[in-house]
This record gives C-alpha cells, structure tokens and sequence, in this order.
C-alpha cells in the first residue's frame, strides 16, 4: 500500500487544496457523526441491565446528541457543502457519469442491506433514497444536463450560466416548497424546514409506502426511510457548485494567490503537505464512505459483548 502522505504530495500539483481539505472536514464530521449513531443504537440490542452503567449513560449521551436541532441544522450544512463541492469536483472528473453509476449503485445495495437487516431484527430501517443515493443521482442528473446542453449547442461554452440558472430555481423550488410542507413553521426551525426535516412522514414510520409518496419522498417533499435525503434543494446546490467550478475553477488551479502563478503552485504543494491527513481522506472520500461503518460497527460490536458478556440479540 502506498504511503498516503507520499502520494498525497506528490499528487499536489494535480489537486486543489482547499477542496481536498474541505472535503476531508467533512467526511471527519460523516465519521463522527455515524459513530455517535452507532453508540446509541447499539445498547438496544443486548438484554435489559447486561450493560454497565457507565456504558448506558454513554449510549444515552449518544442518543442525545443524535437527535440535538442544532446537531442537525449543522449536519445539513455540511450536506449541503458536500452536494457543493461535488459540483465543482465535476469539472476536475475524468467521467462524472462513471462517478454517478458507482455512487448510486452503491446506495441502492445500501437499501437492500438496510431491508436485509429490517427483515432479521423486526425493526424498520428500510431506506428509499439515502445520502449517498442522493448524491449519485445529483451527479447524474448535473451530467445530464450538461451532456444535453453540450448536444444541442455543440459546445459548453456558456454551459456554466445555465447551470447557475438552473441551480437557483432548483435550490429556491426545493427550499420554497418543503417551507409549505413544513409542520414546524417556527423562527427557530426555518433552516430546517428549507431542507425538509419537518416535512409530512417519518423516517421510521411503518406505514406503507405508496407509489405517489415514493415519488415525493425522491423529489424531496416526504420523509420516508432511514438515511433520507431528497433531490430537491440538493440537486440545485449540486448545480450550483458546478457553476463555481466551471467559472471560479476553469485553470484548475488554486484560488489562493492567482495572479502569481510559482507562489500559486508553491502555495498548494505547501498547504497539502501541511494537511496531508485531512486531503488524502478528501480525495478519498468515497472509499471512506464505504469502510467506516463496517470498522465502526466492528469496534461497538467487540466493546458492547464484552462489556455485556454475551452477543447483541435480533
């Protein structure tokens, strides 16, 4: 296996730093964020007072954490950055339809996995379109789009202020309509409306999911299944993004210190190396996406059976 360190470094002259780096804060947040998931989740699958107290008390913080508004509002943030940042990696991506394809397909065996263990524990955890569904069909769809623009003009030329064009209506229509659905209209809940936390639906609910509420659990305007995420405000924040790189990224080169171009490289050869942890994780994102619940869930699994001296039960 490569050094990580090595080859991020040696790989500065074909990265970005400052997208690398955002990226890599935020797959930490992801990492945490499902960590304290984990922990909560856990306790409920050994038997009543098999754990020590000590480790209950620690679940129930975990708990709590999970379900703070203000926990939430900031993980919709970073969606949010991420969906952005994803459109100006397009404009850096050898095959952004290869991209989508994977990433979708990964979040639909992700469903199925969730169905599999629904099935077992007798606990709905059933998923329709999670995050990273999302995001493959977001990538897709701003692919499309391009591709289709590129067909009928013959060029991208201007492709990246129809892109804009069609990010805002997309962010401002997702944002306008989950405000109307919205069963929390309050001042202190308006973020969170905008993206749809309090839209009709629950995430775990056992009613049954019919063809019309599929479809607008998709778009963006019903809460169904673990791990939801609609298209609508993310696909216009994709597009969004992809405006920034076509226009802000058209040299492919660093924002920090443009008009000198040596300072420009030396600048991000430097700021790479210093943060080398952080951009290796950003330019791996994907493949960090798909390995830390499966380390996670083996770390709470050998700390939980020890501690309660016997395996979870279903």
């Amino acid at each position: 296996m490569k050094n990580p360190k090595k080859a991020t470094i040696k790989l500065a002259n074909k990265r970005i730093w400052e997208i690398d780096f955002l990226r890599g804060v935020l797959i930490i947040g992801m990492v945490v964020d499902h960590f304290m998931f984990f922990l909560g989740m856990f306790a409920s699958l050994y038997a009543e007072n098999s754990l020590p107290t000590w480790l209950v008390n620690t679940s129930d913080f975990a708990n709590a954490y999970w379900n703070n508004e203000a926990k939430v509002a900031i993980r919709f943030v970073g969606v949010a950055l991420f969906f952005f940042l994803t459109g100006i990696s397009s404009k850096f991506s050898k095959s952004n339809l290869k991209r989508s394809v994977i990433c979708t397909g990964f979040g639909i065996l992700l469903s199925l996995v969730y169905m599999t263990y629904s099935l077992i524990s007798h606990v709905n955890h059933y998923a329709l379109i999670s995050v990273i569904t999302c995001l493959g069909l977001a990538m897709f769809l701003y692919w499309a789009g391009k591709a289709i623009y590129t067909k009928i003009k013959k060029n991208d030329a201007n492709w990246k202020w129809w892109a804009l064009g069609i990010g805002i209506v997309l962010t401002l229509g997702g944002f306008i309509g989950n405000l109307c659905l919205s069963n929390s209209l309050k001042f202190g809940h308006i973020f969170l409306s905008m993206m749809g936390q309090f839209n009709p639906g629950e995430f775990g609910s056992d009613e049954p999911l019919t063809f019309g509420k599929a479809i607008l659990a998709i778009i963006g305007f019903y809460k169904w299944g673990n791990d939801w995420l609609g298209l609508l405000p993310f696909v216009g924040i994709t597009y969004i993004g992809g405006f920034v790189g076509e226009h802000v990224y058209s040299k492919r080169i660093s924002i920090f210190f443009r008009k000198d171009e040596q300072r420009n490289i030396e600048f991000n050869a430097k700021a790479i190396k210093n943060t080398w942890f952080i951009n290796w994780l950003g330019a791996k994102t994907f493949i960090v996406y798909v390995v830390h619940p499966v380390v996670i869930v083996i770390l709470m699994l050998i700390v939980f059976s020890i501690s309660a001296g016997q395996l979870p039960t279903f």
